[in-house]
């Protein structure tokens, strides 16, 4: 069904590529109900998919799981405990992905914080970077065997344009300890390398069959927020009303936003387009910024991080 607006959402989208979907692998991060993750995990489970639910919590998995099943009772699914902001967490989840019978078709790497107070990650990391990209870069590069086990791979990795709001900063991405720290600039960066980690990625394996994309779902009300506060919306008068209420009719539902994962996880018309960026369910490389498309930043951000995680990962 569309929107009552007209806009695609997950399930019309879905419905249309279903053929697609059917009996694929999809592993999907951040599968928190009501959010973005668990509606992409409810849709590909009602039309046939094999869904790995991943998240950091065994009973927040379980309540979408739960969910899921009461719509589709025949649902495939399996549980992946994983936590992007630890390293260690993140390598005993891709042991435990590497010892599937069978390939992983899509990932789709949604889990995200936003707009954290100064904090680190166990492995000394700001915390957006750390979770939203140091995670993501760690869990696909150690996930890709069972990634090329599947005769057409796809990775979405989920950003924002929220990326306008920073840069990469090679020499300084955490933010002189905290004593810099500008919550949406670090929002921003992870935001930036979430693009530029597709773009790397699929120059890396474009003769191996791998295609990744990156995308901005759209806003929509989910608890990506729980962070911002009323001064906060108050830095943005161009979205928000002062008391925080959104203004205008930018908003979307968690359905039309998730629309893209679809598109950028199974259409076939755009897999010759490796490494762009999707908005609005199409490929719009044009409206992201070009710093966050620049192949010389995509390849320096991925040597980065190679060093952060202490291994090298060959094509």
């Amino acid at each position: 069904m569309s929107s009552t607006d007209g806009k695609p959402t997950a399930e019309s989208v879905a419905q249309a590529l279903s053929d697609k979907i059917a009996g694929k692998t999809v592993l999907i991060t951040g599968v928190t109900p009501k959010g973005f993750g668990a509606e992409a995990a409810r849709v590909a489970a009602k039309m046939g998919a094999k869904v790995v639910l991943a998240g950091r919590s065994q009973s927040t998995i379980q309540e979408t799981a739960d969910a899921i099943k009461k719509e589709t009772p025949n649902a495939d699914m399996k549980e992946l405990i994983i936590d992007l902001g630890s390293q260690k967490s993140v390598r005993k989840a891709a042991d435990e992905v590497l010892r599937y019978s069978s390939p992983v078709d899509v990932l789709i790497l949604n889990a995200a914080v936003m707009g954290t107070p100064w904090g680190k990650t166990e492995d000394g990391l700001e915390t957006q970077f750390g979770t939203n990209h140091i995670g993501n870069f760690l869990f696909t590069n150690l996930i890709i065997p069972k990634l090329l086990e599947s005769p057409s791979p796809r990775v979405l990795s989920v950003s924002s344009v929220g990326h306008f709001w920073g840069q990469i900063r090679f020499d300084d991405y955490n933010f002189e300890d905290g004593k810099a720290y500008n919550k949406f600039q670090a929002y921003g960066q992870s935001k930036t390398a979430n693009i530029l980690f597709a773009v790397e990625l699929a120059e890396r394996f474009k003769d191996r069959n791998l295609v990744a994309f990156s995308c901005h779902p759209g806003g929509s009300h989910t608890g990506l927020g729980r962070n911002m506060t009323k001064e906060d919306f108050q830095k943005f008068p161009d979205h928000f009303n002062p008391d925080g209420t959104p203004k205008g009719n930018w908003l979307r539902s968690t359905s039309e936003c998730v629309a893209n994962y679809f598109i950028a996880g199974f259409d076939p018309s755009i897999a010759d387009k490796s490494g762009s960026y999707l908005t609005d369910c199409k490929v719009a490389n044009e409206v992201a910024a070009p710093y966050a498309l620049n192949k010389e930043n995509a390849k320096k951000l991925w040597e980065l991080s190679e060093k952060i995680v202490g291994q090298k990962f060959p094509a």
